[in-house]
């Protein structure tokens, strides 16, 4: 009997139909498995890349905004002058000075390179010397003039001196990049400007040029380095605290609008800043910093600006040389418009070309800004 039931259940087997499904079934899920795993792979490799794509941009962002907060006036009470020269009041003065604003009227729009976008110019206490004074190092408190632009320009000044000859052979590389610039404590040349007399007056109460900066960035190339490539846009917005600005905006919902840099020109030197119709003891600039800075940078990915093949007659490739000069059209000027044209934004713009980018954006506190509504004591 046990035979007869091993040789029953021996005798039984798949058929030909449970085989065949058996096997679709296990290919269907391989097949599911592969283009699962292949999928993952392609979505871990185009993160891993966009990542590492912009971490240059980011780590520029994190240093250049850390830099910013750092800007001071060191401020104080002196002696106010009448017209004939004598003393009448008291008043807040500064030696010092804080510049931001498009790049065209801050610095001009073509330097060594071509400047898009705003730039900001100010000091810090950031301990700069000079490579000829090796026994200044130590004194991390030392004065020094710094700033931020964005820049079209050529690789030329960053290759090596046997990679310089090769130049037919090796094509120059233009890319917009954010250039930091840096000026040690020995060439400071703000005081020669701002302290001693002027005409009788204190030069630093008179003086309202922008040659404390602007010399320096335009005639000397080493005092200026990229600190990340393929930045297109800096946009700068001094910006009072949120309560003054409800206050100044009287109910208007406009929240891109600053009262304070209405045309996004910040100019310590002067009590009224462009774009303001009077002056305001609530706006006066005058040797003040501004309590808060909102930053903005975009930048795009090396493949696309190897695909856009820029060059020195590039220009104002992304089309920004009429955007960004009223903060009522911050928004209109940044963002994506569905309905607009393909030049109406900047990232209308960069969408129509196809290009990869980012945009960072983030507002700092300024630590030595010490906001006061009052100009005259």
């Amino acid at each position: 009997m046990r035979k007869s039931v091993w040789r029953r259940l021996g005798n039984r087997g798949f058929t030909i139909l449970e085989v065949l499904v058996s096997v679709g079934i296990l290919s269907l899920i391989l097949l599911m498995l592969v283009s699962l795993t292949n999928q993952t792979s392609a979505t871990w490799r185009y993160t891993t890349a966009k990542a590492e794509q912009f971490r240059q941009a980011r780590v520029a962002f994190e240093s250049m905004t850390g830099k910013i907060s750092q800007a001071t006036l060191n401020t104080y009470w002196d002696y106010g002058y009448d017209s004939s020269g004598f003393p009448t009041r008291y008043e807040r003065r500064s030696e010092l000075r804080f510049n931001c604003g498009p790049a065209t009227s801050l610095i001009g729009a073509t330097g060594f390179g071509t400047r898009t976008t705003h730039s900001v110019f100010f000091h810090a206490p950031l301990g700069l010397v000079h490579p000829s004074y090796p026994d200044h190092h130590g004194l991390e408190g030392l004065l020094n003039v710094w700033g931020y632009y964005v820049e079209l320009n050529s690789d030329a000044d960053q290759r090596p001196a046997f990679l310089s000859k090769a130049v037919p052979l090796v094509p120059l590389r233009y890319r917009h990049r954010l250039m930091e610039f840096m000026q040690a404590s020995e060439l400071m040349s703000t005081y020669g400007y701002t302290s001693g007399l002027d005409g009788g007056l204190p030069a630093s109460v008179s003086y309202q040029g922008s040659e404390w900066y602007r010399i320096p960035v335009n005639t000397s190339a080493s005092l200026s380095r990229p600190i990340a490539e393929n930045v297109i846009a800096l946009i700068i917005t001094p910006r009072l605290s949120k309560r003054d600005e409800l206050e100044l905006r009287a109910g208007s919902m406009e929240t891109d609008f600053s009262p304070l840099s209405p045309r996004y020109l910040y100019d310590s030197a002067l009590t009224m800043n462009a774009g303001q119709t009077r002056s305001d003891g609530r706006t006066n600039p005058k040797n003040q910093l501004p309590p808060l800075l909102q930053v903005t940078m975009v930048a795009i990915d090396e493949a696309s600006a190897m695909r856009l093949r820029l060059g020195a007659s590039s220009g104002d490739f992304f089309k920004v040389g009429a955007k960004f000069v009223d903060t009522t059209k911050y928004t209109a000027d940044l963002v994506v418009q569905p309905t607009g044209t393909a030049d109406i934004s900047l990232e209308n713009t960069l969408i129509s070309k196809r290009v990869n980018y980012r945009i960072f954006t983030t507002n700092i506190p300024i630590r030595a800004a010490k906001w006061s509504r009052d100009q005259i004591n």
